[in-house]
């Protein structure tokens, strides 16, 4: 492999960046207006409906020695904060401060206490009379959320994620090589793909195997090869990755654009290729969607198996928010349940955990039961301003619209080889955007039989995989289709 600077392998043909720091650039502020700025930037990157729930009543307690203090109202915003959006506040303050910074956080009352200006000469910021929760009164460390050890005997399995959940199990059958090497797990954020990958690597942990499992998402693995570069040790490095049994890569669109990174990655799935180790890649799209993804990289990624999970159903919406709420220690009545599951039914593993955290908060904060009524006003909040969901309508009206149709001649009883396309990117987007069955699907175009949706599916699929072309159209299709679900 032809030598690469770190700057070329992370960024391919762009040229060098230049690093600009900031050190100092917060001095003579105070910490609220430090505070001010850093919650303008994140409110940009998570959206108001994010920041007015998470981020509107907190405040900057205090920095010193690099270690930044965030007030929080109550104990569920800071396990919130810390869980979802810790690197998102790292990022903003490390802009605002200018290096580096460690957070914690703690429970701030009313968050009304004035704050001095930040020294000059020993950088810090403090207050009057930080306000602290009571462990750490007792000394005690603030408020942390200990990670969370994600298993697969507590994967919630439906039809939605079957397919990768049985795909995850085969890779760990032993004795013995399984009947594939390589999985690549794809669909939206939140959906479950991470809990799988990380589910496999502590089972063979678990089990005790002799087995090196290694699990790191693409940038942190990017990262690490950036730096062998510039330390002189990319031998290691390799040696490092193409000598274990299961690799598991999370998050492979981060490589996109990243063409050095990309090549990298080739010659290493070569490697382990040709040892017949485990391989398991996810994604939040299918590798021919992953833009600026080279040809040969996806195509490699694709050797083995293919799995795609979909956002819950009913039934397994449910059965995950029981499960959460019965590891929260709560119990909720039969009725309660169900008008959540409604409220969350098609939504991600994540926006459940957001919704019922929120919930509980609420709940929490003021003394209230949780019943349909809180459910109903906590829900609205959330899910209001939001974009609703994709429809068939807005499926059709944008296949009919591209292909200059109306929807008499796109539907017509015939077999005019013009319209297939069409129609079978219909049942395409229907299937994968919205949570409606085949036969549903077929009724709503056409009053067309189940199998005419499964066999469209598969088509269309299949041209994905060897059409270059033909993924950038239901790229522009896609963005059609989700830009009419904007309220």
């Amino acid at each position: 492999m032809p030598h690469l600077t770190a700057c070329e392998a992370y960024h391919g043909r762009c040229p060098r960046r230049a690093l600009l720091t900031k050190r100092g650039g917060a001095l003579g502020q105070s910490c609220s207006e430090i505070w001010a700025g850093v919650l303008g930037n994140i409110q940009k990157q998570v959206g108001t409906l994010a920041f007015n729930l998470w981020f509107r009543d907190t405040e900057l307690l205090s920095f010193c020695s690099n270690r930044c203090e965030i007030g929080v109202p109550n104990s569920f915003t800071g396990v919130w904060l810390q869980r979802h959006f810790l690197s998102v506040i790292q990022e903003k303050l490390t802009g605002a401060i200018g290096g580096a910074v460690e957070v914690g956080f703690s429970i701030s009352g009313n968050n009304s206490h004035p704050s001095q200006a930040v020294s000059s000469s020993s950088g810090v910021a403090t207050i009057d009379k930080p306000a602290v929760d009571a462990t750490k009164a007792k000394g005690q460390p603030p408020l942390l959320i200990p990670p969370r050890t994600c298993r697969l005997e507590d994967f919630i399995v439906g039809p939605s994620n079957q397919l990768a959940y049985n795909a995850a199990l085969e890779i760990l059958k032993d004795p013995g090589p399984s009947n594939f090497n390589s999985l690549f797990i794809y669909g939206s954020i939140g959906l479950g793909k991470t809990h799988i990958l990380q589910g496999i690597r502590n089972s063979f942990k678990e089990r005790g195997q002799p087995l090196k499992a290694v699990y790191m998402p693409a940038e942190d693995w990017t990262n690490e090869f950036i730096q062998s570069l510039k330390g002189g040790k990319v031998e290691g490095f390799r040696h490092k990755y193409r000598k274990v049994d299961v690799f598991l890569m999370d998050d492979v669109h981060f490589l996109s654009s990243k063409e050095g990174i990309q090549e990298e990655l080739i010659h290493t799935i070569n490697a382990l290729a040709q040892s017949s180790k485990r391989m398991i890649f996810a994604s939040d799209a299918h590798p021919k969607l992953i833009k600026e993804l080279k040809e040969s990289l996806a195509n490699r990624m694709m050797g083995g198996m293919l799995a795609e999970i979909h956002p819950p159903d009913f039934k397994t919406t449910l059965a995950i928010v029981q499960t959460k709420v019965s590891r929260l220690g709560h119990s909720f009545s039969r009725e309660v349940l169900v008008d959540m599951t409604d409220g969350l039914k098609g939504r991600s593993i994540r926006e459940i955990e957001s919704a019922l955290t929120a919930l509980l908060a609420q709940a929490t904060t003021y003394q209230r039961e949780v019943d349909v009524k809180l459910v109903k006003e906590v829900f609205n909040h959330l899910f209001g301003q939001r974009r609703r969901r994709v429809s068939l309508e807005d499926v059709e009206a944008v296949i009919k619209n591209h292909f200059h149709l109306t929807a008499q001649e796109l539907w017509y009883p015939g077999r005019r080889r013009s319209l297939q396309l069409p129609r079978q990117l219909c049942c395409y987007f229907a299937r994968t955007l919205t949570n409606h069955s085949h036969e549903e699907i077929g009724r709503h175009f056409g009053n067309k039989r189940h199998t005419f949706c499964v066999s469209s599916m598969g088509k269309i699929k299949k041209r994905l995989e060897n059409d270059i072309e033909f993924v950038k159209l239901t790229e522009k299709l896609h963005e059609e289709i989700a830009r009419k679900t904007f309220a």
